[in-house]
Parts: structure tokens; sequence; C-alpha cells
């Protein structure tokens, strides 16, 4: 028999392959005189610091990027009730050796304050120290083939219907917005702006030839200080929503992909000029990270032998991802933060986020949990007439539910983000406050396949199998767990002439039964 008459059809097969997945840590040191504009330092309420990563590149096998840390002091002066805040930016740029070769690269980087220390060196000189650590996880895409079918050499196939990406494309955009900001004519002048906060909320997507458009609104809330109706300074707030719509030029996309776009604030600062009636200005730096993935779905051979040759195989072997889909679910996490010292007068703002997000999947009932942690925060006023910062963390478990279609499924792959649209708050009492937080649990989820599938076949006809020539049947007690191809392979026989020798039906699974083995000579 000729070589040449054996024949493979192949297919494209892109397989994530994750190449990076440590921690970074990186100090944070600051030691710096307050502007002449700046209030005196006497108690400082409050130290936040906020990292967000404003850059990121890879070149010559190195992931470089950059983080910038927002130290936000809260601090009174002496004798004065009034809340002032001084804001201090530091930039830090940190490399991870990687891959050479890496493909497409998904780049996913958090990075968070594990914790910080303020101290007042002088009334007009404060020294920072803390620290922030960035989990980095890198997915290159690697390119295979799997075998979709094949033709001669006596061979045999074992087949199964699967979906899988055949391609995937990644890209990354920065993204600065200035927006022009009026406040409401029954709010008071700005005196300064205590605290920002912004979060995206995601919108329509389209894509068409090598771009894809995504729309969605950036919500912002403002804090700050002013001179109220009657003449008392104070506290008031402020939201406001800015909506955008950006393209981002990914060669090769089209509608036949799946979009998976995440979209990062990585700063919102918003910036008040000295005429007062003018409008402020809100500026906005968001990374936009876009992941595109083509599916097929096709049957692929996940083993196969020749009945007369002998036969090798290259197999790859883990968890294949199917479609995922995209769930949306809101909870509500309270919590109460007590203040034994005092009676508190007025809460002035309160605020939630949310860390260590996971979902683990109960063996037994297949039920599904997300588990994490929300730190709360509030800033006050007690009765003596000062100011006092409030916090405390709080545990959360939040079952999550899965559509009908996964119920019962295995080997589902699970990925989970929480987000916080806003805080509640109310008093049962003068000493606490009941924070109540309204979050968004947004989860992909895939019932992949778990195994081997096979992306060569090599059938040497130089090599024919050695047969008994003394039988043409023999006779074979299955095994519990044997099913008719593991018969038929073991054998080097083919699964019609056992099905058809004992009139078996095709699903038949041949476990603990005596079976006739015609051999194939």
């Amino acid at each position: 028999m000729d070589k040449t008459e054996f024949k493979i059809s192949r297919e494209n097969f892109c397989q994530g392959e994750r190449v990076v997945d440590t921690t970074v840590e990186q100090s944070v040191e600051k030691d710096f005189v307050l502007p002449d504009y700046c209030a005196d330092i006497f108690r400082i309420l409050k130290c936040i610091v906020e990292p967000a990563v404003v850059s990121q590149t890879i070149n010559g096998g190195k992931l470089t990027f950059e983080i910038c840390v927002t130290a936000r002091v809260l601090y009174c002066s002496e004798g004065n009730s009034d809340i002032n805040c001084i804001v201090q930016k530091m930039n830090y740029t940190k490399s991870v050796d990687m891959t050479d070769n890496c493909l497409d690269p998904s780049i996913s980087i958090q990075p968070v304050c594990d914790y910080v220390n303020c101290r007042v060196i002088s009334p007009r000189r404060l020294d920072i120290r803390g620290a922030v650590s960035s989990r980095i996880i890198v997915c290159c895409n690697k390119a295979q083939t799997l075998v979709s079918d094949a033709s001669g050499g006596n061979i045999q196939l074992r087949k199964q219907l699967m979906t899988y990406p055949s391609k995937r494309l990644t890209a990354n955009k920065r993204v600065t917005m200035i927006e022009e900001v009026q406040l409401a004519a029954d709010k008071p002048p700005v005196s300064q702006v205590i605290r920002t906060e912004c979060s995206i909320k995601p919108g329509e997507q389209k894509m068409i030839a090598g771009k894809l458009v995504t729309k969605g609104d950036a919500n912002i809330y403002m804090l700050y200080s002013c001179v109220d109706l009657s003449g008392e300074n104070s506290l008031e707030s402020m939201r406001f929503t800015v909506p955008f719509s950006q393209i981002i030029d990914i060669e090769g996309i089209d509608e036949s992909f799946e979009a998976d776009v995440e979209i990062t604030p990585a700063g919102c600062e918003i910036l008040t000029p000295a005429d007062k009636s003018a409008p402020m200005e809100c500026e906005i730096v968001m990374l936009v990270s876009c992941e595109a993935v083509k599916y097929e779905t096709a049957e692929v051979v996940t083993d196969a032998y020749s009945t007369k040759y002998e036969t090798e195989l290259t197999t790859l072997s883990g968890n294949f991802e199917a479609t995922p889909e995209k769930l949306e679910q809101e909870c509500s996490i309270s919590v109460k933060i007590e203040y034994p010292d005092d009676e508190i007068l007025r809460v002035y703002d309160s605020w939630a986020d949310g860390d260590n997000i996971s979902i683990s999947t109960d063996e037994q009932t297949g039920r599904c949990t997300v588990r994490g942690n929300v730190k709360f925060s509030a800033l006050v006023r007690n009765k003596s007439g000062m100011p006092v910062f409030l916090e405390t963390e709080s545990p959360f478990e939040q079952p999550l539910e899965l559509p009908e279609k996964f119920a019962g499924a295995k080997d589902l792959s699970l990925d989970a983000k929480m987000s916080v649209k806003g805080c509640e708050y109310h008093m049962p009492d003068g000493n606490t406050i009941q924070v109540t937080a309204a979050t968004v649990l947004r989860v992909k989820v895939s019932s992949g396949s778990k195994g081997q599938i096979v992306s060569d076949i090599k059938v040497d006809t130089e090599k024919p199998k050695q047969c008994d020539e003394s039988c043409c049947v023999k006779l074979c007690c299955c095994g519990e767990g044997e099913d008719i191809w593991d018969i038929a392979k073991r054998y080097s026989t083919s699964i019609s002439a056992i099905i058809e020798e004992n009139e078996l039906d095709e699903n038949s699974s041949g476990a603990g039964t005596m079976l006739l083995i015609p051999l194939i000579k």
C-alpha cells in the first residue's frame, strides 16, 4: 500500500497558554511640603491610596507597564473643623520578562494597595510610606491544528462534536476624554474637590471589517467642599454621566467573532476654574482592552488507530473552551459601621470597594457561589462638630444563578468581576450607620470540553501489525468501564465488525458482557 493513500483533513485551532502569572510589588514613598495655598496640617483623617495602570506595552520579550499611584490625604487644621484635601501622584514603571514569540497576548494587570502610612512631620510637611502589588496574568495564543477527518490505511476514528476557538485577536487602547461640567443651579460653588469616583457601564458593541466600535457611559461622582446657603462650610456631592464611543482597530476582526471588551478607569480628575461661574473640566482616562475570539463547531478526532498498521498519534490535552455566555447579577451587601466615641450628627459620604472575588462550585449539587470582600468607608461629622473617617471590611457570599442550559454541566469555566454602583445609608441610632452597597456581578461562563484531541496521525504502512493467523474470532470478557471503542482498539478490529457480529446497537457499552471479536486480516 502506498503511503500517499492515507489522507488527513485538518482545522486551525487557537489554544490560549498562560505564560505569566505573577505578582509585582512596588514601594510607595513620598516626602513633600504643602503648597502655599493649602492650610496647615493638625490632624489627618485618612490617607487614601488608589493605584491604576495607565499604560502597558510588550517589546522584545518584556512586558512594561506604568502605574499611577494617587495619594489623597484628608486632614483638618488646628481649631478648625473644615475638611482639606491634598493630592499627590506618583508614577512607577515596572517590567516582567516573558517569551519572545507571544502572539496577540491578552494582558490583565490588577494593582491594589497593600498598606499605607501617613505621618505628619510638621504642619507643612507630610511623609507617605506604603506598598502596591500588581497581579499580572499574560496569556499568549498558540496556533495549533486538529484532525477533523482521515481516510486510508484502514484508519479507525473516534470523533466528538466540539466548539473550539479557531482564531483569537487582542488590542489595547488608552483613551482620554475631557468634558465640561456645569454645576446644577441649586448647588453651591466648589471650593475644593475632596473625592472623585469613576465607574464604567458598558454599552453597545459592533464589529465591522477591521474595527470594533464600543460604547458606554462613564458615571462620575464628586464630593466637594463649599460654603452653603447659610454661610457655613460644608460638603456637597454631585453625580453626572459622560457617554463615550470608541473605535478600536483590530486587523482581521469581523462579525463572526465574539468580542470581550474590558474598560478600566485609569484616572478621573475634575479641575475647577478660578471663575466660579465658569464650567469645570472633567478629565477621564480609560484603558480599553479587547479580546475577540472566533469559534467553530465541528466533529474533531479524539482517538485513532489503524487495524493493519502501526499508528502514532500527537494529542493535545486540557480544557478546551467553548463560546462563553455573559451574565449580570445584581446584589446588595450591607454592613453596620459603629462609632462608640461620640454621637454621629451627619453623614457626608459613604462608599465601598470589592476585592478578592472568586467563584467555587459544589461538586455534589453543582451550585456556584461567589465570594469576596467589601471595604466600606464613611465620612461623618460627630456631635462635637469634628469630621471623622470610619471604615470596616466585610466578607460576603452570593449564590450565582446560572442559565438552565448549564445545569449539571461539568468542567465549567467561570470568571467573575464585581463593581459597586453606589451606596446608601441610614442611621438606626446615633452611634451606628447601616451602609448598603449596590453591586453588579459580571460573569463569563462556558462549558468547555475536558480531555484530549488529536492534532496529527502518522500511519506507518511499512510496519504492518502482527496478527494471529490461527483464528478468525476471539471471545472477550469485557471489563467494567470498557466500551466498544476500547475493545476494538485493543484487538485491532473495527467497531462496526463487533457490532455486527454481536447484533449490538451503536450506543452499547459492552461493559460486563461476553463479546465475539472478529479479527481483521
